[in-house]
């Protein structure tokens, strides 16, 4: 008798014993993973002020959009216009025409250079010109879905910019963007009468919109109607700029190409216009002066919204971690194996 009592003392003991190392097994590696969560959201934090640095204050920004990028039109005066943005280290966002592509011309190895220095916005301007808003939905999905899939193709990356021709869309328009990935809509303020994005370093937390709408605010030129087109002065340009970087924090000037290129016969001509280039060198060095900042269309979202996921991505476990969870694991059936063979020699 006394010798089953002393084993089942022992074994009673050893069962404390096990169950506190199982415990202790379990809370330690329930709180290596709560550090390791831990220092994860901690370097996630990081990366996202590294990521968006303008979330601190107004953007300040300048977006140069370029409209009917092409590979047969005005070919010297585009790629002339383009150089001008990558000798003075700036950004443009180019609203390319996806059907008048064509991968091995001179345009296309001007973009690819611009995109390879980190320069150059790449953004959809239909498949063809022509006013989407007369376009049943279907064929606004697929015309953008195809011209997407060929910038893939040719550059290596989707666009989720869309700029409609003739600056015109409709509901449909808006309601296939999202499906062919686009999440930044610009048009113009004439048109657009949706509530634009504003870039005043308080969105934080606004990355759920499917649509941000940033418009063009002024022109270099305005499209007279008639093949013609007027020049705005250099200074209205600047004081739209300001009105809209007070009220917006941000400014879109719209360009074309036809606005540097000679005019022969009421006919442009693929010969550059030095006077026109003269004035956009001066219209970017004047904004350089006032410590605007020459941006793309993602730039400027991505420096006032943080686009991070809000879940929460698995835990990784080190090689000891999960050696402590097997072990815990084993325990705890050992555990119970040895709880069960002592209630049945107890009884």
């Amino acid at each position: 008798m006394i010798l089953d009592k002393n084993k089942n003392v022992q074994i009673k003991t050893g069962v404390r014993l096990l169950t506190f190392f199982t415990i202790f097994l379990l809370l330690f590696n329930c709180g290596s993973n709560l550090v390791s969560i831990s220092a994860n959201a901690q370097a996630e934090n990081i990366a996202g002020s590294n990521t968006y640095p303008g979330t601190q204050g107004p953007c300040k920004c300048v977006v140069f959009r370029l409209d009917d990028v092409n590979s047969d039109f005005l070919t010297k005066v585009q790629i002339n216009l383009m150089d001008q943005f990558i000798s003075q280290n700036q950004s443009i966002s180019l609203g390319l025409i996806m059907h008048r592509i064509i991968p091995t011309s001179p345009v296309v190895e001007k973009i690819k250079e611009g995109k390879q220095k980190g320069l150059f916005e790449l953004d959809l301007h239909g498949w063809d010109h022509v006013d989407y808003s007369q376009l049943s939905k279907e064929e606004q999905f697929g015309t953008l879905q195809k011209a997407s899939d060929k910038m893939n193709t040719i550059f290596g990356q989707h666009s989720q910019v869309f700029i409609p021709p003739y600056n015109k869309f409709n509901g449909d328009t808006i309601g296939v963007l999202q499906s062919v990935g686009v999440r930044i809509f610009s048009s113009d303020t004439s048109a657009d009468r949706n509530p634009y994005f504003v870039a005043n370093g308080m969105n934080e937390g606004s990355s759920n919109l499917t649509l941000y709408h940033l418009p063009a605010m002024t022109s270099f030129k305005d499209d007279n109607g008639n093949g013609t087109w007027i020049k705005v002065p250099i200074q209205t340009i600047l004081n739209d700029v300001d009105d809209s970087v007070n009220r917006y924090g941000y400014a879109v000037v719209l360009l074309h190409p036809q606005n540097f290129a000679k005019m022969v016969n009421n006919v442009f001509v693929d010969t550059v216009d030095e006077n026109e280039i003269n004035d956009l060198s001066l219209l970017i060095e004047q904004m350089k002066s006032e410590h605007l900042r020459i941006t793309t269309f993602a730039n400027v979202i991505g420096s006032q919204v943080s686009t991070s996921s809000n879940i929460q991505p698995a835990p990784e476990f080190s090689g000891m971690e999960i050696i402590v969870l097997v072990v815990s694991i084993l325990l705890v059936i050992g555990f119970s194996v040895t709880k069960n063979k002592y209630h049945i020699s107890k009884s």
